[in-house]
């Protein structure tokens, strides 16, 4: 028997893509208020954050990261998912070093106050939950340490605010691939991954319903995304494209 068709990202590779991205996110530790995060990384099974040096020590303490992926454009409701990552933190001796392999994958200029009004903590991460309009999933730190973030993550915001102020065609050209039911509605962008494009079809009355428009096959470069994007909008010079 042949394996299944993958289709859309893992939930385990949608909370790695919305960890990669510096969304807003709050750490909430038992018996202390909640602390806003300049920085949040996941490294492996481990969560890297960053807080401020006049935050509690928090070594030991059981611990959550929320983190709200918030929409680029200006939706109805702009939250796309919510992610909470669990564990037990621990404080960094060598701060310095542990920022030098964050930078590595993942270069945040909230890197730069490391040591220098903020400190780094590590949790190692027993479980994460996704949630969104579809529902929740949870997810393992093992099945965290094997996933990938979306190679497109850095890329999405601004293709999406690109696309909305300057070529809004194209999410006409999108709609018309929606189901009748949703041709009342008004149609956004919603994200854009490796497997396809995400739409999201607002309703003054009616509650917001999300769609996929899958790629014919997953983009592993921009070529290969770009060639996707045109695919759906019926490019009329898609011949004319050569292959990747």
């Amino acid at each position: 028997m042949s394996a299944p068709t993958i289709v859309e990202p893992t939930p385990a590779e949608r909370v790695r893509t919305v960890a990669a991205v510096p969304h807003a996110a709050v750490l909430v530790a038992d018996g202390y208020e909640p602390i806003t995060l300049a920085l949040h990384h996941v490294l492996g099974d481990r969560l890297v954050v960053s807080v401020p040096d006049d935050a509690p020590w928090l070594e030991g303490a059981r611990a959550m990261v929320e983190i709200n992926d918030i929409s680029p454009l200006a939706l109805r409701e702009r939250t796309r998912s919510l992610v909470w990552l669990s564990g037990r933190l621990s404080e960094v001796a060598d701060g310095a070093a542990l920022a030098a392999r964050v930078a590595v994958e993942n270069p945040l200029e909230a890197l730069l106050d490391v040591g220098n009004g903020a400190r780094l903590l590590v949790m190692p991460i027993e479980s994460a939950v996704l949630a969104d309009t579809a529902g929740a999933a949870s997810v393992s730190g093992s099945e965290l340490a094997e996933a990938q973030p979306d190679p497109f993550a850095g890329y999405e915001s601004a293709w999406l605010a690109h696309v909305e102020s300057g070529h809004p065609e194209m999410v006409g050209q999108l709609a018309r691939r929606l189901p009748g039911r949703l041709r009342n509605h008004r149609v956004r962008l919603l994200g854009i991954d490796r497997f396809g494009i995400r739409l999201r079809a607002e309703h003054h009355e009616l509650s917001d319903v999300d769609v996929r428009l899958n790629f014919q096959q997953p983009a592993g470069d921009m070529a290969a995304l770009q060639r996707g994007i045109r695919i759906l909008l019926g490019c009329p010079f898609l011949n004319g494209l050569r292959a990747g």
